[in-house]
């Protein structure tokens, strides 16, 4: 009998970051590790510090020596001395020490490439320098979409034989009884007037104030709120927050665009299951995981027709230029004047929800993996 495929994952971002990539590498994590057991070994890596969130510029200088530390010494070391066949890091960063086992990364987006404005130029360079050399020695690259695929290659053309596109499925959440204080206080203050939802951080990409220029024309005939589920991005590059506040306060809409800031997944079924519809009017998303959550709680869901949003919501989606103010209002209203529309959307949510699942994502992965340690078997 073979011995088992040991397979480490650097598990560090599980306590750093708190949107789609924890989400991408906690589903990931679980559904690996219910796979064939017998076949594969799986050991987490992860950091005993505590990263920082604030905005101190000792503290960030800190977590930057703490991140380099743990990628490009820690993690090879972990990585060593469990004999590890394979090395998956989700967070676009791989050692540049390569000793034995075989490395996978994950790309979310070409962000980076397409829109550098939005990221600090010394930042940047630290990125170039760092998580595309080592690329060059990974053994696989992971992307989340077609899109992403076609964008990565345009700008790492010699990498384009070591991507592989797999999707990502929706994210699992344990209901609670009853939603937190601070959810349910935001939810009570918009009471029963019917809202729409957007989830995601305070980011330009996001075009949040043009939803709520949207919002602002929608109610000119119709009593209608907007509840928006995130926080600013703590990167002010990327950071739309003040420009999300000007826009409310120019259009006088104090009392009907609502905040959460974070909050906890368990929360999210409470506020999914009173929206009325989720509006994704993003300029540029990776893989649109939101997409998937809509459909999961049943709602129509309105995107904006770029990067990936059309190839991930296929036929079950409705679309707007997000350039173009009156589509996104045409859109929005539809599905309120017209119940028969909005039904359609959300049957065929439910139908496109069923090609995406996070077994068959980790079935991608252990694939690639038994392909690239083929060399490493005794």
């Amino acid at each position: 009998m073979n011995k088992p495929v040991r397979i480490g994952i650097d598990t560090r971002d599980l306590k750093l970051a708190t949107t789609g990539t924890k989400t991408y590498l906690s589903e990931l994590l679980k559904s690996i590790k219910n796979s064939n057991v017998e076949h594969y070994s799986i050991h987490e890596f992860g950091s005993i510090w505590k990263p920082y969130w604030g905005k101190n510029i000792i503290g960030k200088i800190y977590e930057h020596i703490n991140f380099l530390i743990w990628k490009q010494f820690t993690l090879p070391l972990k990585t060593f001395l469990s004999n590890s066949d394979a090395l998956i890091c989700t967070d676009y960063y791989l050692p540049l020490l390569k000793i034995k086992a075989k490395h996978i990364v994950v790309f979310h987006d070409a962000l980076f490439f397409d829109h550098p404005s939005y990221y600090h130029p010394a930042w940047l360079k630290w990125f170039k320098f760092i998580s595309l050399n080592a690329a060059k020695k990974a053994d696989a690259i992971i992307v989340p979409s077609v899109f992403s695929l076609s964008r990565l290659s345009i700008f790492l053309p010699l990498l384009k034989q070591k991507m592989h596109v797999i999707y990502q499925g929706p994210k699992t959440i344990e209901q609670v009884i009853a939603p937190s204080l601070a959810t349910q206080t935001a939810l009570d203050n918009i009471g029963n007037i019917p809202f729409l939802l957007h989830v995601g951080g305070l980011e330009k990409r996001k075009n949040i104030p043009f939803l709520i220029k949207a919002l602002h024309e929608v109610r000119k005939s119709k009593n209608i709120k907007l509840l928006l589920v995130g926080r600013p991005n703590p990167k002010i590059y990327n950071n739309s927050h003040q420009e999300i506040i000007e826009t409310i306060k120019n259009l006088n809409l104090e009392n009907d665009v609502h905040f959460t800031g974070y909050v906890p997944d368990e929360d999210l079924p409470f506020i999914y299951k009173r929206a009325m519809a989720y509006i994704l009017p993003s300029t540029y998303e990776g893989f649109g995981i939101p997409i998937l959550e809509g459909f999961q709680y049943h709602l129509p869901v309105i995107v904006a027709n770029n990067s990936c949003l059309t190839e991930i919501g296929g036929e079950a989606v409705s679309t707007f230029s997000p350039f173009h103010l009156n589509e996104l209002v045409d859109r929005i209203n539809e599905l309120l004047e017209n119940p028969i529309s909005r039904n359609s959307l959300i049957e065929k949510g439910n139908h496109r929800l069923t090609q995406f699942n996070w077994d068959k994502s980790a079935a991608d992965y252990l694939h690639i993996i038994d392909n690239i340690t083929k060399s490493n078997a005794n």
